[in-house]
């Protein structure tokens, strides 16, 4: 699959990483934003679930709940190619 906004990395020189390096604020700051990301993840999740699927009376009541799973779930499916 390939996204028109998608944007080409270059792989990492061999050996750059180091683990046991202290990890800078660049780093320290991605952390957290994907920590806010997962909260907000959390939340979305939270309010899907807590709709009891027996409170949905119409067909465009479940359309939308499952419209709305689904829309979660594609974004964790895994991509071809395991990427």
């Amino acid at each position: 699959m390939t996204f028109p906004n998608a944007i080409d990395v270059p792989k990492p020189q061999a050996g750059s990483f180091n683990p046991k390096r202290p990890a800078g604020l660049l780093l320290q700051s991605q952390a957290l934003h994907m920590r806010e990301a997962l909260i907000k993840h959390l939340e979305e999740l939270a309010k899907l679930i807590a709709v009891d699927p027996k409170s949905l009376k119409t067909e465009s009541d479940v359309s939308a709940y499952i419209h709305r799973a689904t829309a979660i779930l594609h974004r964790h499916a895994p991509t071809p190619g395991g990427k």
